[in-house]
């Protein structure tokens, strides 16, 4: 097997060879903008009058075409915008063509690339796709992509774990079902599998996109359940700085009795500042700085637990230190050739509380030894080289270097890092009727060393204490992907992606496909259908984890498999629009079955001669399970009179997730067997463990002159299923009360946030209030959401 530097080196030879073959400069070049804003736009149709060639216009409304001499007919054409037609003569030399178009539609504008790996508009996915738009995140004050995410239907974040449609359950935030990405590179740790919320860009990006479904067949492994991806964005022709300063303040919990601090209210505090602007007339920057505090609302062991007060149990918090920055130069000499490098840094101290102390007097306080604090650095750092060839092709290589190094108490020390490559072709061939082909070979490579994930259990099969482990991941992958559309109203797709996977000495390869379609049965109405094979392979921290908190250990389990899916969807899109507002109504119907379903387990998996020592979590395969249901989305913007402005993104998710094979063994002792029926606390439905089934997100911002206001509103379902362990161990010495709580707690949580806005030249100032009714609720079991936050927002902007 190729070392890595054998399979860059591979990468960066076949990438120079393609574009040593794309011959001379085209013709034709120019810059595709928008009439009103002078916005470049993007992937705009160029084609030729009576003649089957054509090309599209680049994510910078950049342009070339080659044609023969005589003279020409050019079309631009885009959706929303009035077509135009160019008649040029062509005599041999370059010819120079800016084309401005006129927008006479906002409706279906937004373009998106995590759905097909080639930007596209929204309405002609072949699968559910929500989009998120950078003035929402500013609105609702995220200070990390987590928090901007719960405004999205059918999303919602437990435990750091994202959740789409209830594709997955509590696993301490390892083996992410959802692919996480920042501009289309994974941002996954490469250990653990999981995102690192704070590290990701929340300041000027252009929108994040959401894939809802199997999506392996185009991101990979890890995409088993959809994926978010966050794309930066670049500098516009004017230079822009914008600071952005928060200050807030937590309330006491309903439950005053149970505050855990004395004195002032905790605070949390935030001062952002980027920068974008185009250097001469070819080089592009974008920088960042973040720097939080977030004093928290858990408080520390309280004194029963006769600790001293210390570092270690002062309770949870959040201070982190974040720098970025976004290069790229435009070739000169060759044109269409763009090259830069991007990177993120981030330093952070944080400490979390895995249990509560109980359901009463200390439910903001955790139980003792499950407070672990971390001191954290991590970076990544992209380089990349693209070109926009003529006639439509294009290729681009990325690469990311990514790197993490984790001290934590209570075993959780380690440190990883991923290289990341990939080659990817893009080409529409016009002469075959618009076929758009992507194409594309990946290689990742990981390597972890550290004692959390060691795999080194003590003689009496206890969690070790002290010991290091050094493990690697290595995957390589090959897809290709054709879309075609017919009549002008039907897009047709398909997919495969063969991929190969390796942890450690356990390795597989598997091919993975996906095929779907895109009606457009009338005008503003969109018709689509779906299916698609998922694959995930177990990450390091999955198969190796060794740690404990709070009295139990984390057990790793070597033999974890990877599991496997088919997902369905059917769903539709309506284009709604009453005078300047425009929105866009989606439903999907969606059905996916697995096999070897990974879950998170507690129970009794260590062999000491003190019984409560024995018990912890461990990851298995389950046996198999099916997830359906369907989700409503309604998504709009405009004006509803000359003054008011209206913007509306509301959703409804039911997911009905449930094991197929109840009685399957995944793990044997002399006292038990662990089946689903065994471990959990409700078996009526079969619904698998930690899901929320019914989610409602809504999100209203209105705008007069001066003056905004918005309001948000979330539903969180019951958690109907945990494992049923923590109710057991109520007589062992874990008397956290949690059956009594859930009892007590046995229906849904609204949340209700507001806000409240003023412009003041180029100042911005928001009061907020998230929480607004200081609702207790608490999404997975034995930790508490945030009380009531107020919080004061300025933002200027030059």
């Amino acid at each position: 097997m190729r070392t890595v530097a054998e399979k860059v080196i591979l990468f960066l030879v076949c990438f120079l060879l393609v574009l040593a073959a794309q011959g001379q400069d085209p013709v034709i070049s120019g810059k595709i903008t928008d009439e009103m804003t002078s916005d470049p736009l993007p992937f705009v149709n160029i084609g030729i009058k009576d003649q089957p060639v054509g090309t599209y216009s680049d994510e910078n409304g950049n342009f070339k075409l080659e044609l023969p001499r005589g003279t020409h007919v050019i079309i631009f054409s885009y959706v929303g915008y009035a077509k135009i037609e160019k008649t040029i003569s062509v005599d041999g030399n370059k010819v120079v063509l800016n084309v401005t178009l006129k927008n006479v539609s906002k409706e279906l504008n937004t373009v998106v690339v995590s759905a097909s790996r080639y930007a596209q508009r929204i309405q002609e996915s072949i699968t559910s796709i929500a989009v998120l738009k950078p003035e929402m995140i500013e609105n609702t004050n995220a200070q990390s992509i987590d928090q901007a995410l719960e405004q999205v239907p059918g999303v919602t974040i437990v435990n750091e774990e994202p959740q789409i449609r209830g594709g997955s359950g509590f696993s301490s935030g390892m083996g992410s079902r959802v692919m996480v990405m920042v501009d289309e590179i994974p941002v996954l740790r490469g250990d653990a599998g999981r995102p690192v919320w704070s590290f990701l860009p929340v300041d000027d990006i252009e929108q994040i996109e959401v894939l809802k479904g199997a999506s392996s067949v185009i991101h990979g492994s890890s995409a088993i359940n959809g994926a978010i991806n966050v794309r930066t964005a670049w500098p516009k022709d004017q230079a822009s700085t914008k600071f952005t300063g928060v200050i807030g303040i937590y309330s006491k919990p309903t439950r005053q009795y149970a505050t855990p601090w004395t004195g002032m209210n905790p605070l949390q505090y935030s001062l952002m500042l980027s920068h974008s602007q185009r250097l001469k007339d070819n080089v592009d920057l974008g920088v960042g700085f973040t720097i939080y505090d977030d004093q928290g609302y858990i408080g520390k062991v309280p004194a029963e637990a006769k600790l001293p007060d210390s570092i270690l149990n002062t309770g949870e918090y959040d201070r982190r230190v974040k720098f970025n920055f976004n290069t790229r130069v435009r070739s000169k000499k060759i044109d269409g050739l763009s090259y830069g490098l991007n990177g993120n840094f981030l330093y952070t101290k944080n400490a979390k509380a895995f249990f509560w102390y109980d359901n009463d007097t200390n439910l903001y306080r955790p139980f003792k030894n499950s407070l672990s604090n971390f001191t954290e650095f991590i970076y990544y750092l992209d380089p990349f080289v693209k070109y926009f060839g003529k006639n439509g092709t294009t290729h681009t290589l990325k690469n990311r270097f990514m790197y993490d190094n984790s001290n934590g108490t209570n075993n959780q020390t380690g440190s990883s890092y991923t290289l990341y490559n990939e080659y990817q072709f893009q080409r529409k061939f016009s002469e075959l009727g618009n076929l758009i082909v992507v194409a594309g070979i990946v290689n990742s490579y990981a390597s972890s060393t550290g004692k959390v994930f060691s795999g080194i259990l003590g003689a009496d099969g206890t969690v070790s204490a002290g010991k290091s482990g050094h493990f690697t991941s290595d995957n390589f992958s090959a897809d290709v992907q054709l879309e075609k559309k017919f009549f002008d109203r039907l897009n047709i797709l398909f997919g495969t992606r063969y991929e190969y996977f390796r942890v450690d000495k356990y390795h597989e390869s598997k091919p993975v496909f996906r095929a779907g379609l895109n009606l457009q049965a009338a005008k503003g109405t969109f018709l689509r259908a779906s299916i698609g094979q998922g694959y995930r392979s177990p990450s390091i921290g999955e198969r190796y984890i060794t740690t404990n908190s709070g009295t139990f250990g984390f057990y790793p389990n070597p033999e974890l498999k990877s599991e496997t899916s088919v997902s369905y969807e059917l769903g539709a899109k309506q284009v709604l629009k009453v005078g300047e507002f425009v929105a866009m109504a989606d439903l999907a119907l969606f059905y996916q079955d697995y096999q070897n379903y990974v879950e998170f387990n507690f129970g009794t998996f260590g062999r000491s001669t003190l019984p409560l020592n024995n018990y912890g979590f461990k990851f298995f395969n389950t046996g198999s399970a099916r997830i359906y249901g369907f989700d409503v989305a309604l998504a709009g913007d405009g004006k509803i009179t000359r003054a008011l402005g209206l913007s509306v993104l509301i959703g409804y998710t039911y997911s009905i997730p449930e094991s197929t094979d109840k009685k399957y063994v995944f793990y044997k002792t002399l006292k038990m067997d662990y089946t689903y029926l065994t471990t959990s606390s409700n078996t009526s439905g079969g619904i698998l463990k930690y899901r929320v089934q019914s989610i409602v997100k809504g999100d209203i911002q209105l705008s007069l002159k001066k003056w905004s206001a918005g309001f948000s509103e979330r539903y969180y379902g019951y958690m109907k299923n945990i494992d049923s362990f923590f109710y057991d161990l109520q007589n062992f010495g874990f008397d956290t009360g949690i059956k009594d709580y859930r009892d007590k707690h046995n229906t849904g949580t609204w949340v209700s946030d507001i806000r409240l806005g003023y412009v003041l030249n180029d100042f911005k100032f928001t009061v907020l209030i998230n929480n607004l009714f200081n609702t207790e609720f608490s999404l997975r079991p034995l930790t508490m959401e945030a009380p009531r936050t107020t919080s004061l927002q300025v933002i200027y902007k030059i």
